[in-house]
């Protein structure tokens, strides 16, 4: 079990107001209040429900780990404003973001998706050479159908 889920970014990334999420998991929404901001950790039992409404994938993409639990860094969403959050870091070089395997799916997507266009495109060019060579046919016989019956090309 991680030491800490980002609760907040979970309940925004699944549009649930407080009182909706604290009813999906069985609590009031002062203690998920308390549990979002901190004030008290998130008990085995609350992880499990968690678990078990919104499935264990979904949860670990919020899971915060004990080295980001340390340091302070850990986020899940955007990164504007002048949020007190990331004053004094070096977004060039470390961002303060953890997106775990979220980040790794969204590239196997994309490369999934970029050899896909790859295909598509090969078997474009393919069709196309075909039309091509269809079109030369086309036009021999044509030109033995003119020659055939003496029809001269206008």
């Amino acid at each position: 079990m991680p030491i800490k889920i980002d609760l907040n970014g979970l309940r925004k990334s699944l549009g649930l107001k407080q009182a909706e999420f604290a009813e999906k998991i069985g609590i009031k929404q002062a203690y998920l209040s308390e549990l979002e901001t901190g004030k008290k950790p998130i008990p085995t039992n609350i992880y499990n429900s968690l678990v078990d409404v919104f499935g264990e994938e979904t949860c670990d993409t919020f899971a915060i780990s004990q080295e980001e639990a340390i340091s302070g860094q850990h986020f899940h969403g955007p990164i504007t404003g002048d949020n007190p959050q990331f004053a004094g870091h070096d977004f060039n070089n470390n961002p303060p973001c953890n997106f775990g395997i979220e980040v790794e799916r969204v590239i196997a997507a994309m490369t999934a998706q970029a050899d896909l266009t790859k295909e598509a495109h090969e078997l474009t060019r393919r069709a196309q050479a075909q039309v091509d060579v269809a079109q030369q046919q086309i036009n021999r016989l044509l030109a033995i159908i003119e020659q055939k019956l003496n029809i001269v090309p206008v």
